[in-house]
C-alpha cells in the first residue's frame, strides 16, 4: 500500500497544513503578559525608589506635573484650550505697531514697523546707520 498523499503518515511527521497548537500559542500569550506586567512593577519599583533617593538628598519634594501645560518637552495642552499662538501673534504684533524703548538712557527707541519703512524709503536713516 502506498503512503502518497496521505496526511496522516507523512514522512516529514506534519499531521496536516491547517493544525495549530493552540496551547502553544496561548502558552506564549500568557508569557508574555506575564513578563509585560513584571516589568511593569520592577520599572515602577525603581522609579519610586531612585525618586526617594533624590528627594532625600536635596531635600525638595517633586513638582507636581498634572494639569501643566508642558510635562518636559512633551505638550499637552488639548487642542480647545491651546492659547499661545494667539498670545505670541498679540505680543509680537504690539511690538512692531507700537512705541517703546530700547535703551532708555542712551536713548533708542523702537517706533511701529509702518512708520520705520516709510521714514527708510523716504531716506531717514537713524544715525550709524550703513549708508
Amino acid at each position: 500500500m502506498s503512503t502518497h498523499g496521505d496526511s496522516e503518515h507523512d514522512p516529514h511527521g506534519h499531521q496536516s497544513e491547517d493544525h495549530i497548537a493552540f496551547g502553544k500559542v496561548i502558552l506564549v500569550g500568557v508569557f508574555s503578559l506575564v513578563t509585560f506586567v513584571a516589568g511593569v512593577f520592577w520599572s515602577t519599583a525603581i522609579l519610586h525608589r531612585d525618586t526617594k533617593r533624590a528627594v532625600e538628598s536635596t531635600g525638595l519634594a517633586p513638582a507636581p506635573v498634572l494639569g501643566k501645560t508642558e510635562i518636559g518637552i512633551v505638550d499637552q495642552v488639548p487642542f480647545s484650550g491651546d492659547h499661545r499662538l494667539a498670545d505670541w501673534r498679540r505680543e509680537r504684533s504690539a511690538r512692531l505697531n507700537g512705541y517703546g524703548w530700547i535703551d532708555r538712557g542712551q536713548g533708542i527707541a523702537h517706533v511701529p514697523i509702518e512708520r520705520a519703512m516709510e521714514a527708510a524709503a523716504a531716506g531717514a536713516l537713524p544715525a550709524g546707520a550703513p549708508r
